[in-house]
């Protein structure tokens, strides 16, 4: 079994965390988490994703690049990408990305 972190430990951890460019602990319990489950694609041919009732697109699906989510307007699924999440937000997508081959 796991041994539980003392208060110290975890300040010092998360101050590490920090100072290597990460969030720290705190702000990593602070973050949101979406959990974007794969839906399709869109008339543009990017991937939708939903999570809680909400769709999710992923504006620039090049497998070089990292993941650009953005709500779509009016939460229709060929709508326009709307509002880009949070910056801290924490992506877990399911079963996977959908990417472009390049």
């Amino acid at each position: 079994m796991s041994k539980s972190w003392t208060p110290d430990e975890l300040a010092a951890a998360s101050s590490a965390m920090k100072a290597a460019g990460h969030m720290s602990y705190e702000e990593f319990c602070a973050a949101p988490v979406l959990r974007l489950e794969y839906k399709g694609r869109d008339s543009w041919d990017r991937p939708v994703y939903e999570c809680d009732g909400k769709l999710y697109v992923d504006v620039d699906p090049r497998k070089s690049k990292p993941a650009d989510i953005c709500t779509k307007q009016g939460n229709a699924f060929d709508g326009e990408p709307s509002a880009p999440i949070p910056d801290n937000a924490i992506v877990e997508f399911v079963p996977e990305r959908d990417t472009w081959p390049f």
